[in-house]
């Protein structure tokens, strides 16, 4: 038998827990409703595109106000390389985005979490025109892993993420991952994302950076919760996750993921997508309705 290679994210980890015939539909099959993103969604990302080159900038040595600038620079009406805006916003919520991004910067500017770094091999010119091998500071933001979790002669499972900064508080390490809400909603500290982000970086001190969209700025605006994971708990959540890989292999290899009624509700009042899938028996039907109300998901890699 060959080996089986699982490479998985903690939404496709956090889908099959919730459902692993939704996580089949979803991960193995590629089916949505739709591929059209709300404008949540691409608000968050946006404000993501913003505090990764404000990052990136303070991470070389710049001061908050040039970073501040070097992020605003960016021009959100580009297109991408299928002549797409990538940032189909309107004008109003763009702006509150800005406005929002500079209360940040004011907010956290003069005292933030220092930007790790790591050196990253160039070759420069010198003053007589000859090459020379150098090394300058790689900031660590919206940094992309692949953490080897298992590996034997049945299986490999590898685990990967992004993490939107890597950095240190007063010499102790630490990651952290940015929210934007549209409404105040306080995640699970241990969840999945969480847990894995502190066993891939062996660190034991993570912050959620939540930033909040209410039209008046309040104490809840912006919010700062650390969250901390011992050397024990990311031990433990290795065997665990060790545990999950292994079942969704054999899932896979089956062929039969096991359904959860409980997950067809779906979450924060929005019922799954998928329930008309799920409660049909006979398999010309399911197929029928995979045609005429699915199409093809957009696949999505950490980086």
């Amino acid at each position: 038998m060959s080996k089986q290679i699982l490479i998985l994210d903690s939404s496709q980890l956090s889908t099959y827990l919730e459902c692993p015939e939704k996580h089949s539909l979803i991960n193995i099959e590629h089916l949505t409703k739709s591929n059209t993103l709300d404008d949540p969604m691409i608000a968050g990302t946006l404000m993501h595109k913003y505090l990764e080159l404000y990052y990136k900038a303070k991470g070389i040595g710049k001061s908050n106000d040039v970073a501040t600038r070097a992020a605003l620079a960016f021009n959100p009406d580009e297109k991408d390389e299928t002549d797409n805006h990538e940032y189909p916003l309107g004008l109003p919520l763009r702006k509150q985005i800005v406005d929002r991004f500079l209360e940040y910067t004011m907010v956290y500017g003069m005292s933030d979490y220092e930007v790790a770094t790591r050196p990253q091999y160039k070759i420069t010119i010198d003053e007589q025109g000859m090459p020379i091998d150098s090394y300058e500071g790689e900031p660590l933001i919206e940094q992309g892993f692949s953490y080897e979790l298992y590996h034997t002669s049945e299986y490999m499972f590898i685990l990967e993420g992004r993490i939107d900064f890597i950095g240190n508080t007063h010499g102790n390490p630490l990651w952290m991952d940015h929210k934007l809400q549209f409404r105040k909603r306080s995640l699970y500290k241990k969840r999945i994302q969480f847990r894995n982000y502190s066993l891939a970086l062996g660190y034991n001190l993570g912050v959620i950076n939540y930033i909040r969209m209410a039209k008046d700025a309040s104490k809840e605006t912006l919010v700062r919760e650390p969250i901390s994971f011992s050397s024990y708990e990311n031990r433990l959540w290795r065997e665990e996750l060790i545990e999950i890989y292994i079942q969704i292999a054999k899932d896979q290899r089956e062929g039969h993921p096991r359904l959860n009624r409980d997950s067809c509700e779906g979450k924060y009042g929005y019922p799954c997508q998928f329930t008309s899938i799920c409660e049909e028996a006979s398999e010309i039907t399911k197929n029928a309705i995979k045609i005429r109300d699915f199409v093809k998901r957009k696949e999505w890699k950490p980086w």
